[in-house]
């Protein structure tokens, strides 16, 4: 086996001297080796999760190195397959299950189900803390044809239920791929084209992840405060497993000064349809014209 990665002697530092906060901060950015069969790892077999059973809970199993994960298996030649905390989250199994972290070797942690959802996806307050230099985090939220007339017309316009984190759908440049990751296939306009409500979310504490679960059990399990109807996760994610998107929960958010209703067309052409003016109180229409000149 290889010698201990720079993160394991870190990590393994901060378990002998029993710094669990360390020890926490380090996990939340690590990537994680799950273990697979060679027929999973070969495309033959459908990969499953490695879980162990201890005590009256059932864990996942990963591991913070593929020498770790070699020596616990006692197999050199182990195949895994690597994701990280949030990717976990995203496609998390059971919420009742708990993460074992190393399970077999010596710097080893059981992790309950609301830690992993916390340290997986903090809050946008904590992101905000982290990097304060970044200034407010842009959100968005996809907007059904009803919810658009609703919103011009308000004398003080607010927004409630679930928004997402602009950032982790950038990479998206088409409607119906965008309307597929966050499972909103009735924004789709008759012409192919998706609105989208985007502005800064002023006031982080106001943007509550989402930690919980679809009944009072598995809402428990994570120490959440929601329960909404399958296929939501709970762990502070848009149901997706093939997506890592931060939502947020909000209920009558005042929309600020400079929020905009941004179009995006089945051609991946983003226009600007409104602005929000809050000296004026009102909406600001701008002109398709003026904005494929600008």
């Amino acid at each position: 086996m290889g010698s201990a990665s720079a993160f394991d002697e870190h990590l393994a530092e901060a378990h002998a001297a029993g710094d669990l906060a360390r020890c926490l901060g380090l996990l939340r950015l690590a990537d994680f080796a799950l273990p697979l069969s060679d027929a999973a790892a070969s495309g033959a077999e459908p990969a499953t999760w490695p879980t162990l059973t201890f005590g009256e809970r059932t864990w996942l199993m990963a591991y913070t190195s593929a020498d770790g994960l070699a020596t616990a298996m006692e197999r050199s030649d182990q195949r895994f397959r690597v994701v990280s905390l949030a990717e976990l989250c995203a496609g998390w199994p059971d919420a009742s299950w708990g993460l074992a972290v190393n399970p077999g070797l010596e710097v080893s942690f059981l992790l309950e189900p609301g830690t992993v959802a916390r340290l997986g996806v903090p809050t946008l307050a904590q992101d905000q803390a982290a990097e304060p230099e970044s200034g407010p985090a842009i959100v968005q939220k996809l907007l059904h044809p009803d919810e658009i007339h609703a919103l011009l017309a308000a004398e003080d316009p607010t927004v409630s239920g679930y928004c997402h984190h602009a950032l982790d759908v950038a990479h998206i440049a088409t409607p119906t791929v965008l309307a597929e990751a966050l499972t909103r296939s009735d924004v789709i306009s008759a012409a192919g084209s998706v609105n989208i409500l985007r502005w800064p979310a002023l006031g982080p504490a106001l943007y509550r992840t989402p930690y919980g679960g679809v009944d009072e059990e598995s809402r428990a399990a994570v120490e959440g405060w929601v329960i909404e109807e399958p296929p939501f996760i709970g762990m502070g994610l848009v149901p997706n497993v093939d997506q890592t998107i931060r939502e947020y929960k909000i209920d009558g958010i005042g929309l600020p000064h400079g929020s905009e209703i941004v179009e995006l067309a089945a051609d991946g052409v983003e226009r600007r349809r409104a602005v929000y003016d809050g000296d004026l109180g009102r909406w600001l229409f701008i002109e398709e014209a003026t904005e494929e000149a600008g």
